[in-house]
């Protein structure tokens, strides 16, 4: 297993023991920074009426491969949980996703633009391991490098959406989706690796939903910006 996937699982092995400070701190600064999700984001956008075959077309791949993201890393959760032997065919697939997802833009962004996407998201999941991990060992220092750069990465992934498609995607929208998407994940990874079921579906069901959003909201504003491929 390399170094990477290594640490990718010990993070999630230290959930459990970093619940409090996970709580706190997994919504990106806390309640008093906490940005309220726009309302154009709180109903999944699931109506097709109006929508072109391609539009329809679009929206229909981006929620696959956001629920493959939500999927793949539920699936990742639960085979380390139980030591399954599926544990690393499992991960790959999981990272795989982050160049699936960049790949999706690069016919409207460019090829350079997918690339930036997928490394950016391939980094939120290795710092998260960061974080994670200084939280198990009780180091403070590294744990605030760690949280510093995992917030960092949240922001620049936001402003990258946001300077792709300013008009659709404005800051205020990005950067609250995605903290919501690490608070609900967290929930979900913390209730299953606690034996917490009933709260582990739960949460799984929050993030279910806000996936097919965060899906809506991107294909949306690509078939807005680009009406002519549409």
């Amino acid at each position: 297993m390399s170094l990477t996937r290594f640490r990718w699982l010990a993070a999630f092995a230290a959930v459990g023991a970093a619940l409090t400070f996970l709580l706190a701190s997994v919504a990106l600064g806390g309640q008093s920074n906490r940005m309220t999700m726009p309302m154009s984001m709180s109903m999944p956008m699931h109506h097709s009426a109006g929508l072109s075959p391609r539009a329809v077309a679009l929206r229909e791949n981006m929620r696959k491969l956001w629920e493959d993201h939500i999927t793949w890393t539920r699936l990742t959760i639960v085979s380390f949980d139980a030591n399954l032997p599926d544990l690393q065919a499992t991960l790959g697939r999981l990272l795989r996703n982050q160049t699936d997802i960049g790949n999706a833009i690069k016919p409207y962004y460019g090829g350079p633009a997918g690339k930036q996407l997928a490394s950016l998201l391939r980094s939120h999941i290795l710092i998260a391991a960061d974080v994670l991990d200084a939280a198990k060992k009780g180091d403070a220092q590294a744990l605030a490098t760690a949280q510093q750069r995992w917030e960092a990465n949240a922001d620049d992934i936001a402003r990258f959406l946001t300077q792709a498609n300013p008009r659709n995607w404005p800051l205020s929208m990005t950067q609250s989706m995605m903290r919501k998407h690490l608070k609900l994940t967290t929930d979900e990874a913390v209730a299953h690796l606690k034996g917490n079921f009933d709260a582990d579906i739960k949460a799984y069901d929050a993030v279910h939903r806000e996936i097919l959003q965060m899906a809506d909201m991107l294909s949306s504003g690509i078939v807005k910006q680009f009406p002519g491929r549409f």
